[in-house]
Protein backbone atom coordinates (compact mmCIF):
# COMPACT_ATOMS: atom_id res chain seq x y z
CA UNK A 1 0.00 0.00 0.00
CA UNK A 2 1.59 3.46 -0.84
CA UNK A 3 1.42 6.04 1.73
CA UNK A 4 3.11 9.82 2.07
CA UNK A 5 5.30 11.16 4.95
CA UNK A 6 6.03 14.61 5.90
CA UNK A 7 8.39 16.85 8.11
CA UNK A 8 7.01 19.82 9.65
CA UNK A 9 9.37 22.97 11.15
CA UNK A 10 7.16 24.44 12.57
CA UNK A 11 3.44 24.57 14.01
CA UNK A 12 2.41 26.45 10.45
CA UNK A 13 3.98 23.52 8.28
CA UNK A 14 1.86 20.89 10.22
CA UNK A 15 -1.75 23.01 10.14
CA UNK A 16 -1.01 23.38 6.21
CA UNK A 17 -0.85 19.98 5.67
CA UNK A 18 -3.39 19.27 7.89
CA UNK A 19 -5.71 21.21 5.75
CA UNK A 20 -4.83 19.19 2.62
CA UNK A 21 -5.45 16.12 4.49
CA UNK A 22 -8.98 17.61 5.62
CA UNK A 23 -9.54 18.27 1.83
CA UNK A 24 -9.33 14.77 0.74
CA UNK A 25 -12.85 12.71 1.29
CA UNK A 26 -12.68 8.74 2.53
CA UNK A 27 -11.85 6.26 0.05
CA UNK A 28 -14.15 5.66 -2.74
CA UNK A 29 -15.94 9.16 -2.20
CA UNK A 30 -13.19 11.22 -4.12
CA UNK A 31 -14.73 14.34 -5.72
CA UNK A 32 -14.50 13.61 -9.42
CA UNK A 33 -16.10 15.96 -10.87
CA UNK A 34 -15.79 19.20 -8.58
CA UNK A 35 -19.28 19.28 -7.01
CA UNK A 36 -17.74 19.87 -3.60
CA UNK A 37 -17.21 23.45 -3.54
CA UNK A 38 -21.19 24.17 -4.36
CA UNK A 39 -22.01 21.37 -2.17
CA UNK A 40 -20.61 23.14 0.71
CA UNK A 41 -22.03 26.70 -0.44
CA UNK A 42 -25.26 25.26 0.25
CA UNK A 43 -24.05 23.37 3.67
CA UNK A 44 -22.81 26.33 5.00
CA UNK A 45 -26.57 27.99 4.50
CA UNK A 46 -28.04 25.24 6.15
CA UNK A 47 -25.15 24.16 8.77
CA UNK A 48 -23.54 27.44 9.28
CA UNK A 49 -20.10 26.57 11.71
CA UNK A 50 -20.58 22.56 10.97
CA UNK A 51 -17.81 20.79 9.24
CA UNK A 52 -17.68 17.27 8.53
CA UNK A 53 -14.49 16.76 10.86
CA UNK A 54 -16.42 17.54 14.07
CA UNK A 55 -17.28 15.26 16.32
CA UNK A 56 -19.21 16.46 19.74
CA UNK A 57 -20.03 20.05 20.65
CA UNK A 58 -17.97 20.26 23.54
CA UNK A 59 -14.66 21.43 22.01
CA UNK A 60 -16.39 24.66 20.97
CA UNK A 61 -15.95 24.70 24.84
CA UNK A 62 -12.89 23.34 25.34
CA UNK A 63 -10.69 25.52 22.87
CA UNK A 64 -12.05 28.91 24.78
CA UNK A 65 -11.32 27.54 28.29
CA UNK A 66 -8.11 26.93 27.35
CA UNK A 67 -7.49 30.14 25.93
CA UNK A 68 -9.11 31.00 28.74
CA UNK A 69 -7.30 30.05 31.51
CA UNK A 70 -3.66 31.17 29.78
CA UNK A 71 -4.68 34.72 29.66
CA UNK A 72 -5.99 34.18 33.36
CA UNK A 73 -2.36 32.87 34.73
CA UNK A 74 0.52 35.04 36.30
CA UNK A 75 3.14 36.25 34.33
CA UNK A 76 5.55 33.95 35.55
CA UNK A 77 3.14 30.86 34.38
CA UNK A 78 3.82 31.83 30.96
CA UNK A 79 6.95 32.62 30.79
CA UNK A 80 8.46 31.26 27.91
CA UNK A 81 5.71 29.33 26.58
CA UNK A 82 3.22 31.37 23.58
CA UNK A 83 -0.71 30.65 23.55
CA UNK A 84 -0.12 28.78 20.48
CA UNK A 85 2.24 26.74 22.81
CA UNK A 86 0.19 26.56 25.68
CA UNK A 87 -3.17 25.60 23.55
CA UNK A 88 -1.31 22.67 21.63
CA UNK A 89 0.18 21.34 25.04
CA UNK A 90 -3.11 21.27 26.79
CA UNK A 91 -5.02 20.06 23.57
CA UNK A 92 -3.04 16.87 24.07
CA UNK A 93 -2.96 16.78 27.40
CA UNK A 94 -6.71 16.63 27.31
CA UNK A 95 -7.01 14.55 24.08
CA UNK A 96 -4.90 11.99 26.11
CA UNK A 97 -7.46 12.44 29.38
CA UNK A 98 -10.52 11.85 27.44
CA UNK A 99 -9.33 8.38 25.34
CA UNK A 100 -8.41 7.10 29.05
CA UNK A 101 -11.92 7.88 30.25
CA UNK A 102 -13.72 6.68 27.41
CA UNK A 103 -11.42 3.82 27.61
CA UNK A 104 -10.07 4.49 24.06
CA UNK A 105 -13.53 3.23 22.29
CA UNK A 106 -14.48 4.57 18.71
CA UNK A 107 -17.81 6.45 18.70
CA UNK A 108 -17.89 8.51 21.48
CA UNK A 109 -16.67 11.58 19.17
CA UNK A 110 -13.14 11.82 21.04
CA UNK A 111 -10.70 13.43 18.69
CA UNK A 112 -7.98 11.24 18.94
CA UNK A 113 -9.32 8.36 20.90
CA UNK A 114 -6.83 5.98 19.44
CA UNK A 115 -3.57 7.55 20.99
CA UNK A 116 -1.75 6.77 24.26
CA UNK A 117 0.77 9.27 25.66
CA UNK A 118 3.00 10.61 23.81
CA UNK A 119 1.49 9.88 20.62
CA UNK A 120 -0.48 12.97 18.73
CA UNK A 121 -2.65 13.57 15.68
CA UNK A 122 -2.15 16.10 12.77
CA UNK A 123 -5.33 18.08 13.00
CA UNK A 124 -5.98 18.76 16.79
CA UNK A 125 -9.35 20.29 17.82
CA UNK A 126 -8.54 24.22 17.69
CA UNK A 127 -7.88 23.57 14.17
CA UNK A 128 -11.01 21.25 13.00
CA UNK A 129 -13.43 24.04 15.59
CA UNK A 130 -11.40 27.36 14.55
CA UNK A 131 -13.85 28.60 11.67
CA UNK A 132 -17.37 27.39 14.10
CA UNK A 133 -15.96 29.21 17.10
CA UNK A 134 -15.71 32.49 15.03
CA UNK A 135 -19.28 31.39 13.23
CA UNK A 136 -20.82 31.44 16.46
CA UNK A 137 -18.35 34.30 18.10
CA UNK A 138 -17.25 32.21 21.38
CA UNK A 139 -13.94 34.18 20.15
CA UNK A 140 -14.02 36.76 18.13
CA UNK A 141 -11.14 35.98 16.02
CA UNK A 142 -11.48 38.71 13.16
CA UNK A 143 -11.36 35.82 10.79
CA UNK A 144 -7.83 35.05 11.12
CA UNK A 145 -6.49 31.77 11.27
CA UNK A 146 -5.49 30.49 14.78
CA UNK A 147 -1.98 31.19 14.92
CA UNK A 148 -2.26 34.39 13.28
CA UNK A 149 -4.84 35.10 15.54
CA UNK A 150 -3.21 34.38 19.04
CA UNK A 151 0.29 36.34 17.69
CA UNK A 152 -1.78 39.15 17.55
CA UNK A 153 -3.27 39.21 20.47
CA UNK A 154 -0.82 38.97 22.63
CA UNK A 155 1.58 40.98 20.41
CA UNK A 156 -1.00 44.03 18.92
CA UNK A 157 0.07 46.60 16.24
CA UNK A 158 0.84 49.77 16.82
CA UNK A 159 -2.80 50.19 14.83
CA UNK A 160 -4.57 48.11 17.45
CA UNK A 161 -3.26 50.16 20.37
CA UNK A 162 -4.04 53.57 19.24
CA UNK A 163 -7.74 51.94 18.52
CA UNK A 164 -8.03 50.53 21.99
CA UNK A 165 -6.87 54.34 23.39
CA UNK A 166 -9.19 55.88 21.69
CA UNK A 167 -12.31 53.41 22.60
CA UNK A 168 -11.87 54.07 26.40
CA UNK A 169 -14.45 53.55 28.54
CA UNK A 170 -16.59 53.27 25.57
CA UNK A 171 -15.77 49.88 24.46
CA UNK A 172 -18.06 47.20 25.29
CA UNK A 173 -17.51 44.74 28.14
CA UNK A 174 -16.93 41.55 26.69
CA UNK A 175 -14.60 40.50 29.41
CA UNK A 176 -15.04 37.12 30.61
CA UNK A 177 -13.65 38.22 34.39
CA UNK A 178 -12.64 41.51 35.48
CA UNK A 179 -9.72 40.73 37.41
CA UNK A 180 -7.57 40.21 34.07
CA UNK A 181 -7.81 41.63 30.59
CA UNK A 182 -9.70 39.74 27.84
CA UNK A 183 -7.47 39.26 25.23
CA UNK A 184 -8.82 36.61 23.40
CA UNK A 185 -12.05 38.53 23.46
CA UNK A 186 -13.51 34.89 24.86
CA UNK A 187 -17.45 35.00 25.17
CA UNK A 188 -17.51 32.26 27.38
CA UNK A 189 -15.86 31.30 30.70
CA UNK A 190 -14.83 28.21 32.44
CA UNK A 191 -15.92 27.05 35.72
CA UNK A 192 -13.24 26.44 38.40
CA UNK A 193 -11.92 22.80 37.79
CA UNK A 194 -13.65 22.83 34.56
CA UNK A 195 -10.67 20.29 33.12
CA UNK A 196 -11.36 17.61 35.81
CA UNK A 197 -12.60 14.33 35.17
CA UNK A 198 -13.62 15.92 31.65
CA UNK A 199 -16.16 14.34 29.49
CA UNK A 200 -18.01 15.46 26.76
CA UNK A 201 -21.58 15.98 27.57
CA UNK A 202 -22.63 19.79 27.79
CA UNK A 203 -23.85 21.25 31.26
CA UNK A 204 -27.08 22.71 31.06
CA UNK A 205 -24.99 26.78 30.76
CA UNK A 206 -23.25 25.16 28.19
CA UNK A 207 -25.62 23.90 26.18
CA UNK A 208 -28.32 26.97 26.49
CA UNK A 209 -25.39 29.17 25.70
CA UNK A 210 -24.72 27.59 22.27
CA UNK A 211 -28.59 27.40 21.09
CA UNK A 212 -28.44 30.77 22.15
CA UNK A 213 -25.60 31.36 20.02
CA UNK A 214 -26.93 29.56 17.31
CA UNK A 215 -30.43 31.23 17.31
CA UNK A 216 -29.18 34.77 17.45
CA UNK A 217 -26.18 34.60 14.57
CA UNK A 218 -28.21 31.68 12.13
CA UNK A 219 -31.81 32.59 12.79
CA UNK A 220 -33.59 31.84 10.39
CA UNK A 221 -31.49 29.04 9.10
CA UNK A 222 -32.24 25.52 9.11
CA UNK A 223 -29.64 24.76 12.14
CA UNK A 224 -31.51 27.36 14.82
CA UNK A 225 -35.00 26.07 13.03
CA UNK A 226 -34.06 22.78 14.32
CA UNK A 227 -34.10 23.86 18.00
CA UNK A 228 -36.95 25.76 18.17
CA UNK A 229 -39.79 23.55 16.18
CA UNK A 230 -39.75 20.63 17.88
CA UNK A 231 -41.60 18.50 14.81
CA UNK A 232 -39.10 19.16 12.49
CA UNK A 233 -36.48 17.95 15.00
CA UNK A 234 -38.05 14.69 15.18
CA UNK A 235 -37.67 14.10 11.71
CA UNK A 236 -34.15 15.38 11.63
CA UNK A 237 -33.62 12.27 14.12
CA UNK A 238 -35.31 9.82 12.57
CA UNK A 239 -33.95 10.26 8.88
CA UNK A 240 -31.60 8.08 7.04
CA UNK A 241 -30.12 10.76 5.36
CA UNK A 242 -30.26 14.44 3.84
CA UNK A 243 -32.06 13.85 1.01
CA UNK A 244 -34.50 11.73 2.69
CA UNK A 245 -35.38 14.59 5.58
CA UNK A 246 -35.50 17.36 3.01
CA UNK A 247 -38.41 15.52 1.57
CA UNK A 248 -40.35 14.80 4.81
CA UNK A 249 -39.60 18.44 6.49
CA UNK A 250 -41.55 20.10 3.20
CA UNK A 251 -45.04 18.75 5.02
CA UNK A 252 -44.16 21.29 8.08
CA UNK A 253 -44.89 24.66 7.78
CA UNK A 254 -41.74 26.61 7.06
CA UNK A 255 -40.67 29.41 5.82
CA UNK A 256 -40.82 29.92 2.10
CA UNK A 257 -37.03 30.81 1.76
CA UNK A 258 -35.88 27.45 4.32
CA UNK A 259 -38.64 25.95 1.65
CA UNK A 260 -36.39 27.10 -1.13
CA UNK A 261 -33.54 26.41 0.38
CA UNK A 262 -33.50 22.06 1.27
CA UNK A 263 -35.56 22.19 -2.39
CA UNK A 264 -32.42 23.71 -3.98
CA UNK A 265 -30.36 21.67 -1.78
CA UNK A 266 -32.20 18.36 -2.51
CA UNK A 267 -32.74 19.15 -6.11
CA UNK A 268 -28.85 19.99 -6.88
CA UNK A 269 -27.74 16.39 -5.18
CA UNK A 270 -30.51 14.78 -6.96
CA UNK A 271 -29.35 16.15 -10.55
CA UNK A 272 -25.99 15.71 -9.61
CA UNK A 273 -25.94 11.81 -8.53
CA UNK A 274 -26.87 11.33 -12.45
CA UNK A 275 -23.88 13.28 -13.54
CA UNK A 276 -21.90 10.69 -11.43
CA UNK A 277 -23.95 7.57 -12.33
CA UNK A 278 -22.96 8.92 -16.22
CA UNK A 279 -19.37 9.04 -15.11
CA UNK A 280 -19.40 5.59 -14.06
CA UNK A 281 -21.29 4.20 -16.95
CA UNK A 282 -18.58 5.84 -19.39
CA UNK A 283 -15.64 4.11 -17.13
CA UNK A 284 -16.94 1.15 -17.43
CA UNK A 285 -17.38 1.21 -20.65
CA UNK A 286 -13.87 2.81 -21.26
CA UNK A 287 -12.16 -0.22 -18.88
CA UNK A 288 -14.38 -3.05 -19.55
CA UNK A 289 -16.35 -2.66 -22.36
CA UNK A 290 -19.21 -3.09 -19.94
CA UNK A 291 -22.59 -1.93 -19.17
CA UNK A 292 -22.87 -2.68 -15.78
CA UNK A 293 -24.10 1.39 -15.04
CA UNK A 294 -26.06 1.72 -17.96
CA UNK A 295 -29.96 0.58 -16.82
CA UNK A 296 -29.14 2.03 -13.78
CA UNK A 297 -28.76 5.39 -15.31
CA UNK A 298 -31.69 5.45 -17.95
CA UNK A 299 -33.89 4.33 -14.63
CA UNK A 300 -32.47 7.60 -13.29
CA UNK A 301 -33.89 9.43 -16.72
CA UNK A 302 -36.89 8.09 -16.30
CA UNK A 303 -37.75 9.37 -12.48
CA UNK A 304 -36.13 12.45 -12.61
CA UNK A 305 -39.03 14.72 -12.50
CA UNK A 306 -40.59 12.72 -9.99
CA UNK A 307 -37.29 12.13 -7.66
CA UNK A 308 -36.74 16.02 -7.64
CA UNK A 309 -39.22 18.11 -5.57
CA UNK A 310 -39.29 20.81 -7.53
CA UNK A 311 -38.03 20.38 -11.08
CA UNK A 312 -40.14 22.77 -13.01
CA UNK A 313 -38.96 25.26 -11.02
CA UNK A 314 -34.92 24.42 -10.89
CA UNK A 315 -32.55 27.55 -11.77
CA UNK A 316 -29.16 25.97 -11.67
CA UNK A 317 -27.96 29.58 -12.29
CA UNK A 318 -28.51 30.94 -8.51
CA UNK A 319 -25.71 28.29 -7.25
CA UNK A 320 -22.08 29.48 -5.96
CA UNK A 321 -19.32 27.80 -7.97
CA UNK A 322 -15.62 29.05 -7.22
CA UNK A 323 -15.14 28.09 -11.05
CA UNK A 324 -16.86 29.27 -14.01
CA UNK A 325 -16.50 26.34 -15.47
CA UNK A 326 -18.32 24.24 -12.51
CA UNK A 327 -21.24 26.35 -13.18
CA UNK A 328 -21.42 26.22 -16.88
CA UNK A 329 -20.97 22.04 -16.54
CA UNK A 330 -24.07 22.29 -14.05
CA UNK A 331 -26.14 24.59 -16.59
CA UNK A 332 -24.70 21.91 -19.84
CA UNK A 333 -25.83 19.41 -17.33
CA UNK A 334 -29.34 20.22 -16.60
CA UNK A 335 -30.14 21.31 -20.06
CA UNK A 336 -28.98 17.51 -21.57
CA UNK A 337 -31.76 16.26 -18.51
CA UNK A 338 -34.20 18.09 -19.59
CA UNK A 339 -33.94 16.93 -22.92
CA UNK A 340 -33.87 13.34 -21.88
CA UNK A 341 -29.60 12.76 -23.01
CA UNK A 342 -31.07 12.19 -26.20
CA UNK A 343 -27.13 12.29 -27.83
CA UNK A 344 -25.03 9.64 -25.07
CA UNK A 345 -21.82 11.32 -27.04
CA UNK A 346 -22.81 14.62 -25.98
CA UNK A 347 -23.05 13.49 -22.37
CA UNK A 348 -20.00 11.46 -22.45
CA UNK A 349 -18.14 15.08 -23.78
CA UNK A 350 -19.39 17.07 -21.34
CA UNK A 351 -18.14 14.50 -18.62
CA UNK A 352 -15.04 13.45 -20.20
CA UNK A 353 -14.22 17.22 -20.17
CA UNK A 354 -15.74 18.20 -16.47
CA UNK A 355 -12.97 15.81 -15.16
CA UNK A 356 -10.47 17.09 -17.07
CA UNK A 357 -10.88 20.18 -15.83
CA UNK A 358 -10.91 19.12 -12.51
CA UNK A 359 -8.27 16.26 -11.89
CA UNK A 360 -5.97 17.93 -15.18
CA UNK A 361 -3.20 14.77 -16.19
CA UNK A 362 -4.64 12.59 -13.21
CA UNK A 363 -7.97 12.54 -15.49
CA UNK A 364 -9.28 8.38 -16.01
CA UNK A 365 -11.07 9.10 -18.85
CA UNK A 366 -9.31 11.75 -21.07
CA UNK A 367 -5.74 10.38 -20.23
CA UNK A 368 -6.15 6.62 -19.14
CA UNK A 369 -5.54 7.29 -15.77
CA UNK A 370 -7.83 3.86 -14.32
CA UNK A 371 -5.67 1.34 -13.11
CA UNK A 372 -7.70 1.93 -9.71
CA UNK A 373 -10.57 1.06 -11.51
CA UNK A 374 -12.84 -2.05 -10.45
CA UNK A 375 -15.05 -3.66 -12.53
CA UNK A 376 -18.84 -3.50 -10.82
CA UNK A 377 -17.14 -1.04 -8.21
CA UNK A 378 -18.67 2.86 -7.90
CA UNK A 379 -16.07 5.65 -8.31
CA UNK A 380 -16.89 9.37 -6.84
CA UNK A 381 -19.89 10.81 -4.81
CA UNK A 382 -23.48 9.81 -4.77
CA UNK A 383 -25.62 11.64 -3.26
CA UNK A 384 -24.82 14.60 -0.97
CA UNK A 385 -25.51 14.60 2.50
CA UNK A 386 -24.79 18.71 3.73
CA UNK A 387 -23.31 18.00 7.05
CA UNK A 388 -25.94 16.00 7.81
CA UNK A 389 -25.17 13.75 10.24
CA UNK A 390 -22.38 15.99 12.09
CA UNK A 391 -24.95 18.91 12.59
CA UNK A 392 -27.16 15.95 14.28
CA UNK A 393 -24.71 14.80 16.73
CA UNK A 394 -23.94 18.37 17.38
CA UNK A 395 -27.53 19.62 17.87
CA UNK A 396 -28.20 16.71 19.89
CA UNK A 397 -25.58 17.08 22.04
CA UNK A 398 -27.16 20.79 22.63
CA UNK A 399 -30.69 19.49 23.15
CA UNK A 400 -29.69 16.66 25.65
CA UNK A 401 -28.18 19.44 27.80
CA UNK A 402 -30.75 21.98 27.61
CA UNK A 403 -33.16 18.95 29.22
CA UNK A 404 -30.03 17.98 32.08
Amino acid sequence: MASIGWIDFSTNDRNRVGSVLDLLPPEGMVDELGMGTIRDALANQLFPGISTIQTRAKYFFIIPYILYDYQASKPAQRRGKTPSKFLEDREYEIMWALAEQYEYQEGNGVIGISKHKPNKIVRRPSAIYWNGLYTYQFINTNGLAADSFLRQSVNPSMETLLSSVQQGDDRTGDDADAEHENVFKIRVSPKLSWSENLTLDLDKDEAEFFQDRILSIAKSKLIAELLQQDKLWKIFIQAENFMQFAKAALSLPLSDKLKAMLILAHDFSELMYGAHLAYNCQLHHKVFNSDYFDEDFQEWIDSIEDNMLDYSNFNPDILTANRESTKRFVQDWWKQTQNGFQNVKKRDALIEQQEAMVKGGKARLRWKKTDDVKEDKWLGLRHFDYRFFQARTILKDIRTGINK
